[in-house]
């Protein structure tokens, strides 16, 4: 993991053991005057979110995804060249399975957003992606989820 990603929240079970060569760590962002305050989310407002190094393998996408190949095509040559991106929000619930007869909470990983970015690391193979992690209630991430929700 890059120094430059920050501490993980993530359990040590989940962190990469090693940094891929071909996920070369990020350069300085290029279209964004400040990439250390996010300028939204549909959950929170902080500013102050440290960037982590986030394993692809954990977060789930729950909303289908509307993508334009051109623009995944040009983020991932972007990335290859080495190009930063604004990191992704990655929305963290702990809670119950619904069918956990031990009510035992685990964590859950969401991308709400950031679809292309994701996409784009996705296809290149990279094990980690570049996120701010949001911590939300179960309750909250029902609304969004619907019946679908495993809690």
């Amino acid at each position: 993991m890059s120094s430059e990603a920050g501490p993980s929240c993530l359990p040590a079970s989940l962190l990469p053991t090693s940094t891929s060569s071909s996920n070369p760590p990020p350069a300085a962002p290029r279209d964004t005057p400040n990439p250390s305050n996010p300028t939204s989310s549909i959950f929170s407002r902080s500013k102050e979110a440290p960037v982590h190094s986030v394993p692809m393998s954990v977060i789930h996408r729950p909303l289908p995804s509307e993508l334009d190949e051109g623009k995944v095509k040009t983020f991932m040559e972007e990335m290859q060249r080495g190009d930063s991106f604004t990191p992704i929000e990655v929305v963290k619930v702990r809670a119950p399975l619904k069918v956990d007869p031990t009510n035992t909470p685990q964590n859950f990983y969401f991308a709400m957003g950031g679809c292309h970015r994701y996409e784009a690391t996705k296809r290149l193979g990279w094990e980690t992606i570049r996120a701010r992690i949001i911590e939300v209630p179960a309750s909250q991430m029902r609304v969004y989820l619907g019946a679908g929700s495993p809690f």
